[in-house]
């Protein structure tokens, strides 16, 4: 919501969204402070800040320009998955060795429908299935909730997306069980 809010203000060239984009920043920093031992935040630190450049470039755009398309709405709105999922899997490492990130738009591919991206469903299967037969992981931590168009564009999946990318994924891979966990958003297991 924050990513909305911050991505309309620049839009309506309110430049208060500089404010939320530090507050955005702030959040993810704190959150690297919190979870990760301090000898293992540079690299992390190093990655989201780069990921947080190309997003104040993002809401700088929509500022100077004066308008934000759906296409760059989707781009800005994925940047909260994004971090928080990188975040998460590198204080994860700390825990269970065996884990690793994987960016969901190389996987779960749509249409460039922006906003609620339609999944092509053939090309996102053989991409999972690919992907976990050439892993050998406990487990992954996967971004809910965006994708990418054939063309690489960030796309969306709407909103409760994240539930659905795990349904796609557990599908993908015949999985036995999917386990939404409501109340902490974006979290599942699949067996």
């Amino acid at each position: 919501d924050l990513l909305l809010n911050a991505s309309n203000k620049a839009a309506k060239k309110d430049i208060a969204y500089e404010d939320l984009f530090f507050e955005i920043k702030n959040k993810h920093n704190q959150t690297i402070i919190e979870l990760i031992a301090f000898e293992n935040q540079n690299s992390i630190k190093q990655d989201i800040e780069n990921q947080l450049s190309q997003l104040k470039t993002l809401l700088d755009g929509c500022y100077l320009l004066g308008e934000l398309s759906d296409r760059t709405k989707d781009a800005i709105a994925s940047f909260g998955e994004l971090l928080s999922a990188q975040i998460i899997a590198c204080a994860l490492k700390n825990v269970i060795p065996n884990s690793a990130y994987k960016d969901s738009r190389e996987l779960i591919k749509t249409n460039a429908s922006f906003g609620k991206g339609q999944v092509n469903f053939d090309k996102t299967n053989l991409l999972i299935k690919e992907f976990f037969q050439s892993v050998v992981l406990d487990v992954v931590i996967f971004p809910g909730f965006i994708a990418s168009s054939q063309d690489g564009n960030t796309t969306t999946l709407g909103r409760g997306g994240s539930d659905y990318s795990a349904a796609i994924i557990a599908n993908a891979v015949n999985a036995t069980e999917l386990e939404i966990w409501t109340d902490v958003n974006g979290m599942f297991t699949a067996n």
